[in-house]
């Protein structure tokens, strides 16, 4: 293995060895509310969902919507007791689920059709104004 897909796959093992599943993250996150079917599944159970995509699983249909909801806050890194950056364990799982290793897709994907826009507003940031009307 090597390459992102390389590091996604042996940070993604590593980190699912490691985690019990508590539900500690998921207690503590505050997006769990808005995702379906979340706040009604025992906080053990999402977690061991994510743990599961992280290990080429299908996940729980909660957990799926969890790892889709997720906006790295980061609340859920000092919620594990095993001290695991959950934030990071679910940026890969969100990664896996939206396909990032060349598998079908979990979650949507959000396409940004605004993503040429961005790029010209953060490079005009840095360019002078000289510099900004010979690039527009």
């Amino acid at each position: 293995m090597s390459g992102l897909a390389g590091h996604i796959r042996t940070e993604s093992a590593r980190l699912a060895a490691l985690c019990t599943a508590c539900g500690g993250c998921v207690t503590a996150c505050p997006m769990t509310p808005y995702a379906a079917g979340v706040d009604a599944a025992e906080p053990g159970t999402v977690a061991a969902g994510m743990r599961d995509v992280l290990r080429d699983g299908p996940g729980s249909p909660a957990a799926l919507a969890w790892i889709a909801a997720c906006t790295r806050s980061g609340i859920c890194t000092p919620a594990c007791p095993e001290g695991l950056d959950a934030a990071f364990m679910l940026r890969l799982a969100q990664w896996r689920a939206k396909g990032a290793l060349g598998t079908a897709p979990l979650i949507p994907v959000k396409e940004d059709t605004q993503y040429s826009p961005k790029v010209k507003a953060f490079a005009r940031l840095t360019l002078t104004e000289e510099e900004q009307a010979r690039w527009l």
